[in-house]
């Protein structure tokens, strides 16, 4: 009887064993050392690296594979931008499940800003109100969001010939968009400008409408948009006009080869007295780390110029441009 019993035991004990292992292979922790060593590597941004990362993560833990492969996942399913604050993947999830508790949690967390921009100093020579050669500088500032990004613009072009004033144009802008579709946005637009020899010493402008991404290839990217605009202009000899417009706009950024980059702007804005196109089209080549060089021409045309005035400007640029 005695040995029946430490045989049923013993039986039961096994079983137990299995059926824990066996529960276990659904629910696997991942190491904390393991856990530590992969957010370092999708911290990097390093797809070579994270792949080699996880390669030998799994061979070292093959228990944890799963995990592995979906804290990866949830990585990638997110562009890296939110931390794995969930911490492990502490079970495996079910292929038919529709919601994986981690993903979920992540894609409510706010993804931190992201920014960009580019500082540009040269020489420019130009045909028109204000023939000549002169300085230009800008600076460009690009904000992201999940969903929506704000660009800012501010340049100058200035020109002095036997210390007088030929030339003193500024250009300040800024857009909002907001992405409501993988191609689809909604955008405003704010800018002033100033040219006196252009014959205005003010002009602003406001706009909104559609946007729609033609191309969204990461070498090439063509965005088109349109919406009504007002506009207020300041003559130079104070004589105010506020009259409402059309905008329409298209941008154009072209990978040539891996270290050059075509980019052209193109606008036009439209009312009952006149409109103003304008183009400028950019070639970039890279010399070193985030320096580049930039060859630049741009157009603009009144239909109405001041009286006095020139309808058309044609400006060209070379420049070195410094991302940060």
């Amino acid at each position: 009887m005695i040995a029946c019993l430490t045989v049923l035991k013993t039986t039961a004990a096994q079983i137990a064993s299995i059926a824990a292992h066996d529960g276990a292979s659904d629910t696997v922790a991942l190491p904390a050392g393991v856990a530590a060593i992969i957010d370092a590597a999708l911290a990097s941004g390093d797809t070579a690296g994270i792949d080699a990362v996880a390669r030998f993560a799994r061979q070292a833990h093959p228990q944890a594979a799963d995990a592995i492969d979906q804290r990866i996942s949830t990585w990638r399913n997110t562009s890296g931008l939110v931390a794995l604050a969930a911490g492990p993947v502490l079970s495996k999830t079910a292929p038919d499940d529709p919601v994986q508790p981690q993903t979920f949690l992540t894609a409510l967390a706010p993804l931190p800003l992201r920014w960009t921009g580019e500082g540009e100093i040269g020489a420019f020579t130009s045909s028109g109100n204000a023939p000549g050669i002169g300085f230009v500088g800008a600076v460009k500032l690009v904000i992201e969001g999940r969903n929506w990004r704000v660009n800012s613009l501010a340049r100058v072009d200035y020109q002095e010939t036997a210390s007088v004033v030929t030339r003193d144009q500024y250009r300040v802008s800024a857009e909002p968009n907001y992405k409501f579709s993988p191609r689809g946005y909604v955008f405003g637009l704010g800018q002033y400008e100033k040219d006196r020899f252009q014959g205005f010493e003010s002009r602003y402008s406001m706009s909104g409408g559609l946007g729609y991404s033609i191309f969204a290839e990461p070498d090439a990217k063509v965005n088109v948009k349109a919406g009504p605009a007002w506009r207020r202009t300041t003559a130079n000899n104070g004589e105010q006009e506020t009259i409402l417009a059309g905008l329409a706009s298209v941008d154009v950024n072209v990978k040539l080869a891996p270290s050059l980059h075509f980019t052209q702007d193109a606008s036009a804005y439209v009312d009952a007295n006149g409109s103003t196109l304008y183009t400028l089209a950019a070639l970039d080549t890279k010399l070193l780390g985030k320096l580049k060089a930039r060859f630049s021409y741009m157009v603009q045309h009144e239909t109405a110029p001041e009286p006095g005035r020139v309808a058309t400007d044609a400006t060209s640029r070379f420049t070195l441009v410094y991302g940060f």
